[in-house]
């Protein structure tokens, strides 16, 4: 009888050495979990990445439902300070100045948040854009295909917009109008 009680009595706790393992690799996850979710490491590239396909899509869309051929549904692109957005958003009035600033090459700052960035904003986050081949917009038709300033089709082969920081993604725009993340 007393040899089962000091049997049952041995086997209730944890061993020196056995917490000391335990401490250690607790430490060792705690380590490389912390290192994982410290940096954005590459977060921001795919946000601005998510953000440019929606502007995008959005400005395609409002080509292809607008078919008023005196506007232009463009989405104008920064790469010298890294920014995106259209020129400007006045679709409702019907004048001259309102047909001409819809085909401005600058960036309307405050147009809303999820078609353009703010005017430092990429630049805080540390990601820098380009464009292969080298162009300052990209200008939609009715049909939702990229065209140039004077409405003839771009990106035969493929237009590539490149956001660049910690690590490098793209947006790639086909000639058919299809947008979508680079692989």
């Amino acid at each position: 009888m007393l040899n089962n009680q000091c049997y049952s009595f041995r086997h209730k706790g944890f061993t020196l050495v056995e917490l000391i393992i335990m401490i250690i690799l607790i430490s060792v996850l705690s380590v490389s979990v912390f290192s994982r979710f410290s940096g954005t490491s590459g977060f921001s590239e795919y946000t601005y990445q998510a953000r440019l396909v929606s502007g995008l899509r959005n400005m395609q869309t409002r080509a292809m439902h607008d078919a008023r051929g005196d506007y232009c549904f463009q989405i104008n692109l920064d790469s010298v300070t890294p920014a995106f957005g259209p020129p400007a958003l006045d679709y409702i009035s019907d004048t001259a100045s309102a047909k001409e600033a819809t085909c401005d090459t600058d960036i309307e700052f405050g147009n809303p948040e999820y078609l353009t960035t703010n005017a430092s904003e990429m630049t805080d986050a540390g990601v820098n854009l380009s464009t292969l081949p080298g162009f300052s917009f990209i200008s939609f038709n009715s049909l939702g295909q990229p065209v140039d300033a004077a409405g003839e089709l771009t990106c035969s082969n493929q237009c590539e917009i490149i956001l660049t920081g910690e690590s490098a993604v793209s947006v790639c725009i086909e000639s058919q109008g299809y947008i979508h993340a680079c692989e």
